[in-house]
């Protein structure tokens, strides 16, 4: 055999290798990748609920009172800012 071909074949040899490291790494980062989008899925889940609460909340009380409104409203503001900071903590995670 000669140089040329012990180094062709030493080089091709080098990029099997990489070839297997590089399939493994992207069946690595799928997994990764999809334990993500379903930790993000139910993040978004849990501030939709939120929202959704919020949502009934806020058409009772389109219903009630102007005094029993104002004893919702701690309940109401407190729904608001979680539902808010879920959203941003996503947001944030996702830039």
């Amino acid at each position: 055999m000669t140089k040329r071909e012990e180094y062709i074949d030493k080089l091709t040899e080098q990029l099997k290798k990489w070839d297997k490291e590089l399939k493994e790494l992207e069946e690595k980062a799928d997994k990764k990748i999809s334990r993500m989008k379903d930790s993000y899925r139910k993040k978004i889940r849990k501030a939709k609920a939120k929202r959704d609460q919020l949502k009934a909340k806020l058409d009772k009380s389109e219903e009630i009172s102007e005094e029993t409104l104002e004893k919702a409203k701690h309940d109401l503001e407190h729904l608001l800012d979680d539902t808010k900071e879920g959203l941003e903590k996503i947001k944030k995670q996702l830039v």
